[in-house]
């Protein structure tokens, strides 16, 4: 019943995204400028900078995520904060810069919400190529749907559950409501292992009891955005609690 309202759903949105956009006098490529369809995407930029295929063998850092230079496991930054990592490896897809961030502030801010679907279809094809098949989200801060009305990572979610056939594994809460993104480096790395923690023993035993495994081999841990990679540090230390297997950590964006 779920996975058919949430595919109704989006199915209006969607008609109701076009309808809007027709109205408007079209959509518009926020790379290139030219018209568009229903994404600020034209198809042929959609091809040339958001290729899976191109990044899937970028040397990176195991901690953040973040492209490398050379071909050194660590980025400096991770070097010098010599943080704990209890994550096996991170990625971080795309850099968040120019139209990457356009992007974002109209999926999070604006509620461009067809970009969810064009987001969701990156991811699976990433995960596809890393064998990934379970995912636990980055949960929202507390109050965040109450007051926004939904939130981007568990959209995305509910994409990759739906639509792309993942299993999501929802078994982490939000401590605080403190913004992130209000957090210099320092302040963020300090939140690790206090910002998140698990759900209760019945609720994670009633998420693992709902995928029909009880020991996957591999899960990944979701965020929108990394900066420091301290949450996705956070969610992984907690996740090798509840699962003795390989903890991958994925970024849509990496802040670089």
């Amino acid at each position: 019943m779920k996975k058919v309202f949430f595919i109704v759903k989006s199915f209006v949105l969607f008609l109701l995204r076009i309808v809007l956009i027709y109205i408007d006098g079209g959509e518009t490529c926020v790379i290139c400028g030219n018209r568009s369809s229903y994404l600020p995407l034209c198809s042929k930029c959609r091809k040339l900078r958001f290729d899976i295929n191109k990044i899937i063998d970028v040397p990176r850092c195991s901690v953040c995520g973040r492209e490398l230079i050379s071909t050194k496991e660590l980025c400096f930054p991770c070097k010098s904060d010599n943080v704990k990592r209890h994550s096996d490896f991170c990625y971080a897809l795309f850099s968040y810069r120019l139209w990457n961030k356009e992007l974002m502030f109209m999926w999070k801010q604006q509620g461009v919400r067809t970009l969810s679907v064009f987001f969701a279809s990156l991811v699976s094809d990433f995960f596809k190529k890393k064998d990934i098949e379970y995912v636990i989200p980055v949960p929202p801060r507390p109050g965040k749907i109450n007051e926004k009305g939904w939130d981007q990572i568990e959209e995305l979610c509910k994409n990759l559950e739906f639509i792309f056939g993942f299993k999501i594994l929802r078994i982490l809460k939000r401590n605080s409501s403190d913004q992130q993104k209000k957090l210099d480096r320092e302040s963020r790395l300090k939140t690790i292992g206090k910002a998140y923690s698990l759900k209760s023993k019945s609720e994670i035993a009633k998420e693992v009891k709902k995928i029909k495994v009880r020991g996957p081999k591999k899960v990944c841990v979701l965020d929108d955005v990394s900066t420091t990679g301290a949450t996705l540090e956070s969610c992984s230390a907690l996740v090798k609690e509840v699962f003795d297997c390989e903890v991958v950590g994925v970024a849509l964006f990496i802040v670089d």
